[in-house]
């Protein structure tokens, strides 16, 4: 388990210094795979909580946001260049602290380690660069990112630890939630006038 953390944590970090969009979507679509992996890797049988959870996690996650974000992109001729945070060296190093952060404060909410350290010390540096993304630019697409990120972070958070899940309501709400957060945000790139949206993320001077 402790594998697939860390490989969900370098996916996490990875888009923010490749500054693509494709990057950044390639990554949510690696980030839901992962997902689907620690939450369905113990299954044997399939019920309808386990359905809700392989829907929302390779349906949505994986497969159609990512494709829906890409498919109105490339209609837009978007430029490949995407920062995500401004690409310079005091914003990669917030970025890296705010991952030293979520290690340390893990280690604080759960002593013991194992797993469930590793588990919540991913989730929660996935959801502080999430809400880091949001705070660094104000474009669209990004801004739209920084929400995906944080929806993932939660979803790793829910359905990353081994043993029972949650019930099949609360999955079918979670896929609902993210289902029409996702048609909207498709929506608003599609209709969203070109001007302004597309500044990149605010640069402080390179160090």
């Amino acid at each position: 388990m402790s594998g697939l953390l860390i490989a969900f944590a370098i996916v996490v970090l990875i888009p923010l210094f490749v500054a693509t969009w494709r990057t950044s979507l390639l990554g949510l679509a690696l980030q839901g795979a992962l997902i689907a992996w620690l939450s369905l890797r113990d299954e044997s049988t399939v019920t309808l909580d386990v359905a809700l959870i392989a829907v929302d996690v390779i349906g949505l996650r994986t497969v159609a946001a990512p494709l829906l974000l890409y498919q109105v992109m490339r209609r837009r001729n978007a430029p490949p260049r995407n920062d995500v945070i401004a690409p310079n060296l005091f914003s990669w190093a917030i970025a890296l602290g705010l991952v030293v952060v979520a290690f340390r404060a893990a280690d604080v909410l759960v002593p013991i380690e194992g797993d469930d350290q590793m588990l919540v010390a991913v989730a929660a540096a996935s959801f502080v660069l999430g809400l880091f993304v949001l705070a660094a630019s104000r474009a669209t697409f990004s801004q739209i990112i920084g929400v995906l990120r944080i929806e993932n972070a939660i979803a790793l958070f829910e359905l990353g630890a081994p043993g029972e899940h949650g019930s099949a309501g609360l999955y079918a709400a979670m896929s609902g939630v993210l289902l029409v957060s996702v048609l909207f945000f498709r929506w608003y790139l599609v209709h969203v006038t070109s001007e302004g949206d597309d500044e990149p993320a605010t640069e402080s001077a390179v160090l």
